[in-house]
């Protein structure tokens, strides 16, 4: 698995528990093609970047006890103004907003279980 499939896994399971709709472990491990171990792993690395994730067993789903939502990716800034010579950035407002414990947390994964990162 390359590490831009792990993270859209990681968004997958984000979406399910802000819509409350995992269902059972086993129902959201099976919702995103993986183990129920590899899903406990997963949610606690959630867990470790912050996002307080609980199970409702009544409603048979897991939740974040607080408002949350997984940030990945690239954002604009509407206000960045960046000039210069022959550069790439030449009138470009677009930075890159990586979220370095995301990024950290997807390596530190892939090398445990894979001995690598492929991309």
């Amino acid at each position: 698995m390359s590490i831009l499939k792990y993270v859209d896994r990681l968004k997958r399971m984000d979406e399910l528990i802000r819509r409350k709709g995992t269902g059972t472990p086993d129902e959201f491990a099976a919702k995103l093609g993986i183990s129920k171990s590899m899903l406990m792993i997963n949610l606690n690395e959630f867990k470790e970047l912050g996002g307080l994730v609980k199970f409702d067993s009544s409603r048979g789903t897991y939740f974040y006890e607080q408002g949350c939502s997984l940030k990945f990716g690239f954002e604009k800034e509407s206000g960045a103004n960046l000039k210069g010579g022959n550069s790439f950035f030449i009138n470009s407002s677009i930075t890159i907003a990586l979220e370095y414990r995301i990024l950290l947390l997807c390596y530190r994964n892939f090398e445990q279980n894979h001995g690598g990162v492929s991309i």
